[in-house]
């Protein structure tokens, strides 16, 4: 009688056991998605802020050649090809500043980087 009431007992541990173990993997799967969701998030957030920085940059070595300059630096694919592109404006401000504002794109992320530089001193 023993042996009767112990038939299957083996194949419910067994897909209980397999069940467990897809539910770990399904979770370990999971989280290791998210965490590379959020690495790439990061790295795009990053590479944006050197965008604007780079574009500041940019405007400041144009204003260093010529104080007059006003044009702002255009739309610019950074490096070639990545899709990646920073862009600057350059405004006159109060009592004789000027503003310059770069802003870097990566990865769909956009930042902004806002400086305010006087002239000639």
């Amino acid at each position: 009688m023993p042996a009767t009431l112990r038939r299957g007992a083996a194949l419910l541990v067994c897909i209980f056991v397999m069940a467990m173990t897809a539910a770990v993997v399904v979770a370990v799967v999971d989280s290791m998605t998210l965490e590379m969701t959020a690495l790439r998030h990061t790295t795009n957030y990053e590479r944006a802020s050197y965008l604007a920085g780079a574009a500041v940059y940019h405007a400041l070595a144009e204003l260093e050649a010529d104080t007059a300059w006003r044009a702002g630096v255009p739309n610019t694919e950074f490096p070639v090809g990545s899709g990646n592109s920073y862009l600057a404006t350059v405004v006159d401000g109060a009592a004789g500043t000027v503003v310059v504002t770069g802003n870097g794109t990566a990865g769909g992320v956009t930042r902004k980087l806002e400086l305010t530089v006087e002239l000639g001193g």
